[in-house]
């Protein structure tokens, strides 16, 4: 499987090359690179290649240098498409590993009023794009990267993850000293996405899994990936995602040396009271300038973005404005800021009840905070537990945390989102694989 991943890191790499040297990507070429590397991908027979290819693609998708958003744009129908037809083919000949169940039935709730937003939605073609994608996100993920990890193991589907973001944090520091573009934004570090924060995010949410893969293997490979993650967080400023860093890690390192050495937890308790007392005497100055002291009480605009997402919310609070047009209200309703910059209302809860309001909050968050819950408290740790399990629980806190300060989880074209969902289906597929254990036992 490694031998196949590096000829897909290759083949992409050729592409980007391409578009990189071409500096123009014309409408053939974009339609000719993911159907080669569909192509390239099927000959190795590996549903595998297909699941890191969608991970790379949709992960790149927020890449906004040489055209390879343009390549990812097509790539992303070609695969999740792929993907669709692997599932019917499934359906057909009676391969499922699982039956539907509760969450999906949540899931194709939500989908279906995003598609019924189209009736009332300013923007209905984006609408159903959209919502299009969401059912795509859906299947790909709940279905074939589920039976994946039926075959292969949740292992294996991280591993995955981790490999492409090798890849994007390795073109990240490259882009440092190579190409036309700067990875720093007002001194902050934003390697190849387009802005700080989406660097902060996906720091925030694979940290806890790189950690768990040098816990796991003890390889100085998967040391210098999660140092090598641990700094872009640090150099990119982000302030919430390093709070939700602190949060999942600290959560991370407390489950696991309760579970096995608890000289560990006292060891980081310890190392982070000594670093709260360098930051309030020897580093006190650079601290406040690192933070960036003077946004602190506007959050760089967010307040204004929040004060004038309330405004719309109240408007239509039940059944908002129409999935998928969040970041097009503020300049439909002519609305004018003196901080804020951006689209989006940079708050994933605002977000979601300005495009499909309370009922839609409702429907999609209320699942997600529920398996938080499930997890964080159940009753049956012992063991046998994988500390993969507590890996996956620290990146749900860290992202739903991230939630609070960007608009991201329910935005396909973010390189967070998939990712994130994969996750989220992971730890379902723990909680089912536990439910099935015990009736067996009990039979």
């Amino acid at each position: 499987m490694d031998k196949k991943i590096i000829i897909a890191v290759f083949l992409v790499f050729c592409a980007a090359l391409i578009g990189l040297t071409s500096g123009r990507i014309n409408s053939s070429m974009v339609v000719f690179i993911p159907l080669g590397l569909i192509g390239a991908s099927l000959v190795f027979f590996s549903r595998g290649i297909l699941i890191f290819l969608a991970i790379l693609c949709l992960s790149s998708a927020g890449v906004p240098y040489a055209g390879i958003w343009k390549i990812t744009l097509q790539l992303r129908w070609a695969l999740l498409g792929i993907f669709c037809f692997h599932v019917f083919g499934d359906i057909f000949l009676g391969r499922t590993v699982r039956r539907i169940k509760l969450f999906d039935a949540a899931a194709l709730v939500f989908i279906s009023y995003a598609f019924m937003s189209m009736a009332y939605s300013p923007y209905p073609r984006l609408t159903l794009e959209r919502s299009t994608t969401i059912l795509l996100l859906y299947i790909s993920v709940f279905w074939i990267i589920w039976k994946y990890a039926y075959h292969e193991g949740p292992e294996k589907v991280v591993s995955l993850i981790l490999w492409v973001m090798w890849i994007i944090f390795i073109a990240s520091y490259l882009a440092i000293f190579i190409g036309p573009y700067r990875p720093f934004l007002n001194g902050r570090f934003m390697g190849v996405f387009a802005n700080p924060n989406g660097m902060g995010v996906v720091s925030a949410l694979i940290l806890p899994l790189s950690f768990w893969k040098f816990l796991d293997t003890g390889r100085k490979s998967a040391l210098f990936l999660f140092l090598l993650i641990l700094l872009s967080l640090l150099l990119c400023g982000a302030r919430s995602s390093i709070n939700a860093t602190l949060f999942a890690l600290g959560y991370f390192i407390y489950v696991r040396s309760k579970k096995n050495n608890p000289f560990a937890f006292f060891a980081t308790i310890s190392f982070i009271l000594i670093l709260i007392w360098i930051v309030e005497t020897l580093a006190k100055e650079f601290f406040k300038a690192y933070i960036r002291l003077e946004s602190l009480p506007v959050l760089s605009g967010r307040l204004e973005a929040w004060k004038a997402a309330v405004s719309l919310i109240m408007d239509k609070p039940l059944f908002g404005y129409g999935f998928g047009v969040e970041d097009k209200l503020f300049g439909l309703k002519k609305i004018m800021f003196r901080v804020h910059s951006g689209a989006y209302a940079h708050n994933s809860f605002l977000g979601m009840l300005l495009q499909l309001g309370l009922l839609g909050l409702i429907i999609f968050f209320v699942p997600l905070f529920v398996l938080l819950f499930k997890e964080v408290f159940s009753r049956g740790e012992n063991k046998e537990t994988p500390v993969l399990r507590y890996a996956l629980r620290s990146s749900l806190i860290a992202g739903l945390i991230c939630c609070m300060s960007e608009s991201w989880i329910y935005s396909v074209g973010n390189t967070q989102v998939f990712p994130f969902w994969i996750m989220v289906m992971l730890l379902m597929f723990y909680r089912h694989s536990d439910k099935e254990r015990t009736e067996a036992s009990g039979a």
